[in-house]
């Protein structure tokens, strides 16, 4: 997958060469380059499904997984080897529907790493939200990423799980931001209010890259996120929670869009009504490599 539109003429940059590495491989220097910009973006994590308990008690959603933290720097290609390694980080899956009752849900997992060369330039991955209890429960960390020189941005922590309604995903850190997070899964009260699923981050004031939509309190899933479609800055916002649900399956939580995006975290359900809701996967990372000539 590629960013650059379909109309994209190459006789209008000829002194650039853009490699965007979707899946692990090997970049080769091309000659005569000047100048290289990398630019790594890890996976985001995945959501945590909510709880399925008791009516009259607290039933919290799962928490949303944070986001795939960026880097970017810039190299002399003279510092470079004829070829360099490159690993994509891999999207965190997200926990799976609870459909035992009185139980709590299952988290889901972290992303990994992006990674230009043995470590020239490193980003590191969203965490996994966590399964939704009784209590609240944080969503999961973004990634730091180390940039070695060049600008860094952090990828946001998930939505908390929370039995009073879905914890709001954070948007991307500083610098050149990492994948924002996903929304955490809306709750059951103890007093049996069924609770809207968080948002998933968006990317500043941006209404172009607003805050993805949670569920709705009755079932309702979360929204995936949508991508930022821009090879100099490819990330992905987080998928809202899903909905809580008093009578029957709880909303999952959208996914994490690519790339880096975090995925939603799932809705509480109750006993003997219905299955909790499954966590968002989180997105898959990606390698950017700019040559200038």
């Amino acid at each position: 997958m590629t960013y650059l539109p379909a109309t994209y003429d190459s006789t209008k940059f000829p002194k650039q060469d853009i490699q965007i590495f979707t899946a692990s491989g090997t970049w080769t220097k091309p000659a005569g380059a000047k100048l290289v910009l990398v630019i790594c973006v890890a996976g985001g994590g995945g959501g945590g499904s909510g709880r399925k308990g008791l009516a009259a008690t607290a039933r919290c959603g799962g928490g949303g997984g944070g986001g795939g933290g960026s880097s970017r720097d810039y190299f002399d290609p003279a510092a470079l080897g004829a070829s360099e390694t490159v690993t994509v980080g891999a999207a965190g899956t997200g926990g799976a529907s609870q459909t035992t009752d009185s139980t709590n849900g299952n988290p889901g997992t972290s992303g990994t790493s992006s990674i230009f060369g043995a470590s020239l330039l490193i980003a590191l991955p969203g965490l996994l939200g966590p399964g939704g209890s009784a209590v609240l429960q944080l969503g999961g960390v973004g990634g730091n990423s180390t940039s070695y020189g060049g600008g860094v941005g952090n990828g946001a922590d998930g939505g908390s799980s929370r039995g009073d309604g879905g914890g709001t995903g954070g948007g991307g850190g500083s610098g050149l931001a990492g994948g924002t997070a996903g929304g955490g899964g809306g709750g059951i009260t103890s007093a049996n209010v069924s609770q809207a699923g968080g948002t998933g981050g968006g990317i500043g004031n941006s209404a172009v890259y607003a805050a993805t939509a949670g569920g709705a309190n009755t079932g309702v899933a979360g929204t995936a996120g949508t991508s930022r479609g821009d090879h100099e800055a490819p990330l992905g916002l987080g998928g809202g929670g899903g909905g809580g649900n008093l009578t029957g399956v709880a909303g999952a939580g959208g996914a994490g869009a690519l790339y880096g995006g975090g995925g939603g975290g799932g809705g509480a359900s109750v006993d003997a009504t219905g299955n909790s809701g499954a966590g968002g996967a989180g997105g898959a990372g990606v390698v950017v490599v700019i040559t200038y000539f």
